[in-house]
């Protein structure tokens, strides 16, 4: 659900167990953890149906978060390479890391395969390696990093 500037779901995990999910604009991260559980209540109360039963319930875990940085890195050089959240790092709305990391491990696997066989120079390998993976994940990276600040989609997202 969205509220404002703010939005929250449930999501069903193990055990019987419920996540509960509350977001706000990276810029008020700061702010809302000054008063995490305060913030993550007020938001809530914003749709009392899902308020009560939190409120209800008892929280098995301590509150995680508070803003994700997004970073690009170049994602190797002699004799190493980054996968996944290593590489770069978005914040989570999406729900991509771990699909992400998947994706840059057989991408690497292929990669180093291709160096060690000598069908490519390791450098050449690399570089080909990341140009694919800018290739790929830059449109969703800049979708996501727009998708966090809770803020309208531009006119050709909506």
């Amino acid at each position: 659900m969205i509220r404002g500037d703010r939005g929250f779901a449930a999501i069903p995990t193990n055990d019987g167990l419920t996540l509960v999910v509350v977001g706000c604009p990276f810029a008020q991260a700061g702010a809302f953890r000054a008063d995490v559980e305060g913030n993550f209540m007020r938001t809530l109360d914003t749709e009392a149906e899902f308020a009560e039963p939190v409120r209800a319930a008892t929280r098995e875990e301590w509150f995680v978060g508070g803003g994700v940085p997004t970073f690009v890195r170049k994602p190797y050089g002699a004799g190493w390479a980054l996968v996944g959240d290593a590489a770069y790092t978005k914040d989570p709305i999406t729900a991509q890391g771990i699909t992400d990391a998947f994706r840059s491990a057989e991408a690497y696997a292929t990669t180093i395969d291709e160096a060690f066989t000598g069908a490519r120079s390791h450098e050449d390998a690399m570089e080909r390696s990341q140009q694919e993976r800018d290739a790929r994940a830059m449109p969703i990276f800049e979708y996501t990093t727009q998708l966090a600040t809770l803020e309208p989609p531009p006119p050709e997202v909506q």
